[in-house]
């Protein structure tokens, strides 16, 4: 596992560090020797140094590649030179300023201080011991390492809180109430490759309990057993308290729990006694395959049972939840209400002061209207009536003075005179008219006739 995990953290550096993914720089030798005297001699340089090997530790330990055998939010400063060692260069010698300064920062703290500043609640103190205490001695023991000292990733612990509080603010439908199980199967593997142990765990909820009002409870009783349980604030900045309704929500929902495993198991019993039933009876053994269907007749008297037990308390389940719900609506409309109220108590919006308003806006009205009137009445001395009145004489005496004076078209014409019907001529006035017009169709002729 150590190897492993050893092979992973190189991997990444490689990968993602560009110092790393160039052994034989000499940029990435001067990291690994000892800088500490450039402290007094290039301020800067060492400055430089120190915030490289910060960063790939905060780094590395929040990708879940740099921790101890029982944490992995916890780095050992005795073994963290070895976790970093490469062929050739061998390990990095200045490792210890780098902790120091960090340790100064408070980014990274000794165990021992971080359980004292983030206290757990009174009844969790026995579980603290036993997972936490007890567990560091225990590998110190076994490791033969009393000298060594673990810090606290402090940067890690902020980073998963940030996230596990977004993560259950996002989704409206999310349970506040979680037993401590529930807690690690949900977020024991939740960022990056952090494998979190129980001792993980507990140093997460000290923070998450001291700095942002998450609840924890121990020893609530629950189906046969007692439960720790955590929950979660309703938003952010609120503090959660755990109450006895809380406390016997726990027990219903862990009742529903072990009532559904019952169920599951004799159902899968019951299935079982019926192949055997068969498979006796196949083989012509009557009585045995009659002892199993009466086993099986007992299995599901008591399954049907389990199961109106289930749904009764999956009932009583929904309506707690619906009756929450239900509150929470309730109060919505009164947190809006009484907002409302503010705002118009605030603004001096009431019932009065609309009125008066309305008041002076008729007022206004009605005097813009008298005056509008005035101006029309000063702009003209006759009346819409007078104006028609001698409009409808000028049209008048224009249609007279017109019949009067008549026009080309109505000049009248001389009468034309009656046209008899032709006559037949004789022969002797037809040669008459033919000498008449040709002597007036003569130039000469027409000349001496005028």
């Amino acid at each position: 596992m150590a190897t492993r995990k050893h092979s992973q953290l190189l991997d990444y550096l490689s990968s993602h560090i560009t110092e790393f993914s160039q052994p034989d720089s000499d940029r990435l030798k001067a990291l690994y020797s000892d800088f500490s005297k450039l402290y007094i001699l290039n301020k800067y340089g060492y400055d430089t140094n120190v915030s490289f090997w910060r960063r790939v530790i905060l780094e590395c330990n929040q990708q879940g590649y740099l921790g101890t055998s029982e944490y992995a939010t916890v780095i050992d400063k005795e073994n963290l030179p070895e976790k970093f060692q490469r062929p050739i260069i061998g390990k990095p010698l200045a490792l210890n300023s780098v902790l120091d300064t960090m340790e100064k920062q408070e980014e990274l703290m000794p165990i021992q201080t971080f359980t004292a500043r983030f206290a757990p609640p009174p009844t969790w103190v026995g579980w603290v011991i036993d997972a936490v205490v007890k567990n560091a001695w225990y590998f110190r023991w076994r490791d033969r390492s009393p000298s060594g000292t673990q810090y606290v990733v402090l940067p890690t612990i902020k980073a998963l809180s940030r996230d596990i509080l977004a993560h259950h603010f996002a989704d409206p439908t999310a349970d506040p109430i979680l037993t401590l199980k529930q807690f690690k199967d949900t977020y024991g593997h939740f960022m990056n490759e952090i494998q979190l142990t129980d001792s993980d765990i507990m140093l997460l909820l000290r923070y998450m309990h001291s700095q942002h009002g998450v609840g924890l409870a121990d020893n609530v009783k629950g189906y046969g057993t007692s439960y720790k349980i955590i929950k979660f604030p309703s938003r952010e900045g609120e503090v959660a308290t755990i109450t006895q309704h809380d406390e016997s929500i726990v027990t219903i929902r862990t009742t529903c729990q072990a009532l559904s495993v019952q169920v599951d198991e004799l159902q899968q019993k019951s299935e079982e006694l019926h192949r055997q039933s068969l498979e006796e009876k196949r083989l012509g053994h009557t009585a045995k395959a009659l002892y199993c269907l009466k086993r099986k007749k007992n299995l599901q008297q008591i399954l049907e049972s389990r199961l109106k037990s289930m749904e009764t308390m999956d009932n009583i389940l929904l309506k707690i939840q619906t009756s929450k719900d239900d509150l929470q609506v309730v109060q919505a409309f009164n947190m809006g209400a009484d907002a409302l109220k503010d705002i118009l108590g605030s603004d001096g919006l009431t019932l009065e002061s609309v009125d008066e308003a309305m008041e002076k806006i008729s007022t206004v009205l009605q005097d813009q209207k008298e005056i509008e009137e005035a101006m029309k009445m000063d702009l003209s001395e006759f009346t819409d009536e007078d104006i028609e009145q001698e409009l409808s004489q000028l049209i008048q005496q224009e249609i007279t003075n017109n019949s009067n004076s008549p026009s080309p078209a109505s000049i009248p014409l001389p009468p034309s005179p009656p046209i008899n019907p032709p006559r037949v001529a004789s022969p002797a006035a037809d040669s008459e008219l033919s000498r008449l017009n040709q002597i007036f169709s003569s130039p000469k002729k027409q000349k001496e006739l005028a």
